[in-house]
């Protein structure tokens, strides 16, 4: 069989539990945000400030630059995406990435 390395590629990002409590975050929490966003294109959206402070409150204690880092790592697989306004950032989660990993699983199982 095939590696497929876009499969490979997900299960890395995913690897880190602060990306996976970013991203469950990103899903499930939005009524925890301060920062709202403007726009329809962001409503669900998350300014990193609320990432950040939630990261916080959860004992989960990383660097404005670390969450960068977090952020670009799942930005750049697809599995959030970003809208600006303004000089605000917003990221929402990309529920189509997983779509991958679904159909590899669903593969291998069957």
């Amino acid at each position: 069989m095939k590696t497929n390395h876009r499969v490979t590629d997900v299960f890395k990002v995913l690897q880190d539990p602060i990306r996976i409590r970013i991203i469950e975050m990103l899903r499930f929490d939005q009524e925890r945000r301060e920062y709202l966003p403007d726009t329809i294109e962001a409503k669900n959206g998350f300014c990193p400030m609320d990432v950040l402070a939630i990261l916080h409150a959860e004992d989960i204690n990383i660097s404005n630059t670390k969450l960068s880092y977090h952020l670009k790592e799942l930005k750049d697989n697809s599995m959030i995406y970003l809208v600006k306004e303004g000089k605000r950032n917003f990221y929402l989660f990309n529920s189509d990435s997983l779509e991958t990993i679904i159909r590899w699983i669903n593969s291998i199982v069957r």
